[in-house]
């Protein structure tokens, strides 16, 4: 729902603050996460979603002169007895890293999604997929229904990315060397653009977010393929007509980088669906 302002009699005057509230308010196109739901559906990246493979990534996020890091796990693990067929488990479990710099899932922490064959037929989007999801929080399982999953913008935001590259351009392989063993990596670069705009008293706001994202990719890693991905978002707004009592924001950039750090192909389960 985009915001309506109505003038005071007399005249109106946007303040910044105001006009940072109704900014607020319009979406930017892939503020969420980078993770693997936002390239699923591209056909350039490789699908590999065989039952007890696994990922281990180290991303960081630099927005707003901050920056923030993560370690996830991904695991793909075969459904629960009754499934559909075709269906498959996937957990996302927090890391910790030890001295020694062993990584070990978080105890009780995560999140198991059950998920239908069309995640591997990349039809719809990965929130369609979804036939069962429960969040883990200090070892006790919680189902989430369909609408607490639609209304939570973490989670929903990740698994309905609509990202689809408008370009893509190829670059020279790279090789990359993850857990001792070494990759000959495709590179990508994908690049889409969005504009959106709100109508204001003082005239009409127009943001265009360019959001490009380089990938390595080889098909023998597991689920879809990535040893490294690096997403950059930038998004510049304008005022029409141009105005002397008030100018947009200054345009911000949100960089986020995913590198594997592991993989194997003996996962077990460590969540479940808390019966």
């Amino acid at each position: 729902m985009r915001p309506v302002v109505r003038p005071a009699r007399g005249g109106f005057f946007l303040s910044a603050g105001l006009l940072s509230c109704l900014l607020a308010l319009v979406d930017v196109p892939g503020a969420a996460a980078l993770d693997l739901f936002t390239l699923w559906r591209q056909p350039e990246i490789p699908l590999n979603l065989e039952p007890g493979s696994w990922v281990d990534y180290r991303s960081q996020v630099m927005a707003g002169g901050r920056r923030e890091e993560s370690l996830t796990r991904v695991v793909c693990l075969p459904p629960p007895q009754g499934s559909p067929a075709g269906s498959l488990v996937l957990e996302i479990l927090p890391l910790v890293e030890d001295a020694a710099g062993k990584l070990e899932p978080l105890p009780g922490e995560g999140t198991w999604l059950l998920v239908s064959e069309a995640i591997r037929s990349r039809r719809g989007s990965a929130l369609d997929a979804v036939r069962e999801i429960w969040s883990w929080r200090e070892g006790v399982g919680r189902q989430m229904s369909r609408q607490e999953l639609l209304d939570d913008p973490l989670v929903s935001a990740s698994l309905d990315s609509d990202f689809q590259a408008e370009r893509i351009e190829t670059g020279t392989p790279t090789t990359r060397i993850v857990s001792g063993r070494q990759f000959l990596c495709d590179q990508l670069v994908m690049t889409a653009a969005d504009s959106q705009s709100v109508d204001l008293p003082a005239g009409r706001l127009v943001q265009i977010t360019t959001q490009e994202i380089t990938v390595a990719v080889n098909a023998e890693i597991p689920l879809l393929g990535l040893a490294f991905a690096s997403e950059r978002i930038r998004a510049e707004s304008t005022l029409d007509p141009p105005s002397d009592r008030m100018r947009p924001p200054p345009p911000r950039m949100r960089v986020e980088v995913m590198e594997l750090v592991g993989f194997g192909s003996d996962a077990k389960p460590r969540l479940g669906t808390g019966d």
